[in-house]
């Protein structure tokens, strides 16, 4: 209600919907930053709350420093946030970086009040709806929740926080009823937010198989605890290296032909990736050797590793139009590398299950002697490769709308955490019409 007050009521007239339209709604949160949105049919409201003698910060769409994690990368970088700097009177909207402060964004925000009492800065701010560039959050009447991240700093000047935590702003309607769903449980891992994440079948089966690492209550380890800023050790001890950044150098060989325009040909990034990481679950006590196989499953679409936007904006962008099959035939995979972490890795096989045909199929080789690559103890697994040259074969076309089977077995005599089965490719993508002009170009590397 418009005074702050709920009225709950256990609903037993099934059938009866909660139709909120054309309502306005409000969303409140309780953390580092106390946070307040309004929002009507055309404009948010943001109350932020947090200490006078401090920076503070909130932003908007995700819960972590990456808006959406792909694998151990992130593509798109962080969420769109609000910081209040200062004495309040210099209030930026920043698009940030995975683990950095990111850019300045063009003000869309009106601050309508500033005021300090008892110890705390509460700024009232408006501003649009719709995000006034595609890096300004973009607020959604229909979302009943919201996530979020807070931060606060060491002092007035922004810098690196001193504290920061995740969060979910809830709305609910007012003087209008609004249906309550429960959406599974929640919790953190180090202050950052750990979600009912695993996809569902068929795009996995980690839920179906109860793998450990779909829930915070039996998540044993991996890239959740590997937060930046957080020191994985040997023991339960405090860091060796208070309050210092350790520097490494790596080095990278880059080999390439010289430009020829008549066998040059665009290519792009293709990902699946069903699930960043699982667990290898050790098999019962008993079973023989050779019968202690753990084997998962996916199944997606060749158009669900497109991603419709310009190659100025992400590594991951396929091109404008790739993902619509009336502008784009399919794709032409080049090579496709399959993510098995050695040893434990059998296999590895992906498959058209439209027609039944393995595309490609990877096993470990183990190395036998002393020789570069074949060493004793040394794992290699090859990728697959379509090319023109002599000896390899020609690339398949595979439409959009091919449905693809991924099948991964691991050895699982002994149990592990941090286990990966992304498929990463190269491929062309091959237009309809010749004249038809894609966004996209890239190097296969």
């Amino acid at each position: 209600k418009a005074d702050g007050s709920i009225s709950t009521i256990w609903n037993e007239a099934h059938g009866l919907g909660c139709d909120a339209r054309n309502a306005s709604f409000v969303a409140t949160a309780a953390s580092l930053v106390h946070t307040t949105v309004a929002l009507d049919q055309s404009q948010a409201t943001i109350t932020m709350t947090g200490p006078a003698t401090k920076w503070f910060g909130v932003g908007f769409g995700a819960q972590s420093m990456c808006i959406k994690p792909y694998g151990d990368t992130c593509p798109g970088g962080g969420p769109y946030a609000i910081i209040v700097i200062g004495d309040g009177a210099n209030v930026e909207e920043r698009k940030l970086e995975d683990h950095g402060p990111g850019v300045v964004l063009q003000a869309s925000i009106k601050v309508v009040t500033n005021k300090v009492a008892n110890g705390a800065r509460t700024v009232v701010l408006t501003r649009a709806l719709a995000g006034i560039t595609e890096k300004h959050y973009t607020f959604n009447p229909a979302e009943q929740s919201v996530p979020f991240i807070n931060a606060i700093g060491c002092s007035l000047q922004f810098a690196q926080h001193c504290d920061r935590r995740p969060g979910t702003l809830s709305f609910l309607a007012l003087e209008q009823p609004t249906c309550v769903c429960r959406s599974g449980i929640e919790g953190t891992i180090g202050g950052s937010a750990f979600n009912y994440h695993c996809d569902p079948y068929p795009a996995s089966d980690l839920i179906s198989t109860k793998n450990p690492t779909c829930s915070v209550q039996t998540y044993q380890g991996g890239l959740q605890c590997c937060r930046d800023g957080q020191l994985l050790l040997d023991e339960d001890q405090p860091s060796p290296w208070p309050g210092k950044t350790l520097t490494y150098n790596m080095k990278f060989r880059f080999y390439f032909k010289e430009f020829a325009p008549n066998r040059f040909q665009n290519t792009v990034w293709l990902v699946h990736i069903a699930q960043a990481e699982y667990d290898i679950v050790k098999c019962a006590p008993g079973t023989p050797p050779s019968e202690c196989v753990q084997v998962n499953k996916a199944q997606f679409k060749v158009v669900d590793m497109m991603t419709n936007c310009s190659s100025k904006g992400s590594f991951t962008c396929t091109g404008i139009g790739s993902n619509d099959p009336s502008a784009t035939a399919g794709i032409k995979p080049i090579i496709i590398s399959p993510h098995c972490h050695a040893p434990t890795c059998l296999s590895m096989e992906l498959y058209n299950a439209d027609t039944g045909e393995l595309i490609c199929g990877a096993k470990p080789i183990h190395g036998t002697g002393s020789e570069l690559f074949n060493e004793k103890d040394y794992v290699n697994i090859p990728p697959c490769v379509w090319g023109d040259s002599e000896g390899l074969r020609k690339p398949p076309l595979l439409p959009l709308s091919t449905n693809l089977l991924a099948i991964k077995r691991c050895n699982n005599t002994f149990g592990h955490i941090g286990e990966m089965g992304h498929w990463q490719m190269r491929g062309i993508v091959v237009q309809r019409s010749p004249d038809a002009q894609l966004s996209r170009v890239d190097v296969l590397i």
